[in-house]
């Protein structure tokens, strides 16, 4: 792949493919129905692709698509870091947000509010030392709801892969302007059941505390041949009228130790 890049990016950068965009473009007002339905189908999947290779490309020249392998724990295999922690989001801040809106795509903020008084904004990171280049805040007034919970979606490589031999670690930066309860919850899928295993997350005094968790899946009933969907849950108890600040998150795995 190395070779042909060259070629690849001339062929991207070409007048004529660009031309040829613009002119749909343009005429797209125009055309028989017939034709948008070939048409809006290559449209879309040319947006998703060249998404992705931006998205992509952000991360890795910013070195951050996973954080350095020098900081991953001994006998680390596989680490992560979500878009928010990785890659400039669009719009960076969202107001009146509400409950199954996605920040990006397998990142979704659900609550039950009705009020919707809460503001997701993405902010270059501000510390000389931070491990990733942007940070996550979560501002909520009114709060009148049950639960408010940032749902990830693990990657498929990372998620159907795990066994009862790994332990998932979950490694953040949190800072809250008020303090309150915050839990991580690992949810395994694997056919109709879902293992779910939860640990309290304890911030700090500091803004730059790092504040980890682990799971340990040698207690629980893992199948791996069952294994189709994992992601990871953020719960926030009574978040009304704070501001919460994640500066970091990664989730890493590695075997576990044979007893």
């Amino acid at each position: 792949m190395p070779n042909r890049l060259p070629g690849l990016i001339a062929s991207l950068r070409s007048r004529n493919a660009a031309a040829d965009w613009q002119r749909a473009a343009e005429a797209g007002e125009m055309a028989d129905i017939g034709t948008l339905a070939k048409l809006a189908p290559l449209a879309r999947d040319l947006a998703r692709h060249a998404a992705e290779v931006a998205r992509m490309s952000e991360m890795r020249l910013a070195g951050t698509s996973a954080g350095r392998r020098a900081d991953w724990p001994p006998q680390c295999d596989w680490a992560w870091r979500p878009d928010p922690w990785a890659t400039a989001l669009s719009p960076s801040t969202r107001a009146g947000v509400q409950g199954g809106d996605a920040l990006t795509q397998g990142v979704t903020l659900f609550h039950d509010c009705p009020l919707a008084e809460i503001t997701l904004r993405q902010v270059r990171a501000s510390s000389p030392g931070a491990s990733a280049p942007y940070a996550l805040e979560m501002d909520a007034l009114g709060f009148a709801g049950s639960f408010l919970s940032l749902a990830m979606d693990m990657p498929k490589a990372g998620a159907t892969t795990l066994q009862r031999s790994h332990i998932v670690g979950l490694s953040t930066t949190i800072w809250m302007e008020r303090q309150a309860e915050i839990f991580a919850r690992l949810n395994i899928r694997q056919g109709p059941n879902t293992e779910q295993l939860v640990s309290e997350l304890k911030p700090g005094e500091r803004p730059d505390s790092p504040v980890t968790a682990e799971f340990d899946l040698g207690f629980h009933d893992i199948k791996s041949a069952k294994l189709d969907h994992a992601w990871i849950d953020l719960i926030f108890d009574k978040p009304q009228m704070n501001l919460v600040r994640i500066a970091d998150l990664t989730l890493t795995r590695r075997p576990r130790a044979d007893i």
